[in-house]
């Protein structure tokens, strides 16, 4: 029986590279908004921004290993650690800004807005995640 090779392009596949383009867009953007002249002065006056910083790093990251994974092979525990954290790193991303930070904030519409499109990634994630265990 011949080896079916990771790598076949299908729904899958398209779903995975999405969602690590995606993350690495993310990443870049939220790093990149750091540096931005309007930032250096809202910190200059004391604004925090070490989360967002960390934020947009392990978005970074998550979007260069979704990426990788495709064609790097990894055992099955490794993969089931990785994906496990994917997931349950976006879920405490949207559980902290949108329950935790902000509920209903600023109106139910908009907030129920970004709630389901995040909670579209975190679907995304979960196949993707799925699909790399099996």
């Amino acid at each position: 029986m011949a080896k079916r090779s990771y790598f076949t392009p299908n729904s899958g596949v398209l779903l995975q590279v999405s969602l690590g383009l995606f993350f690495l867009a993310l990443g870049v953007m939220g790093l990149g908004d750091y540096n931005s002249r309007i930032n250096g002065v809202a910190r200059f006056f004391g604004r925090e921004d070490s989360l967002r910083v960390v934020v947009a790093v392990v978005e970074l990251v998550m979007g260069v290993l979704l990426v990788l994974s495709l064609f790097l092979s990894m055992s099955s525990g490794i993969a089931r650690i990785f994906w496990v954290c994917l997931f349950g790193l976006w879920a405490l991303f949207i559980l902290y800004y949108f329950v935790f930070n902000g509920l209903f904030k600023p109106d139910f519409v908009p907030w129920l807005y970004e709630v389901a499109w995040r909670c579209v990634i975190l679907a995304g994630l979960w196949i993707v995640g799925k699909r790399a265990i099996n």
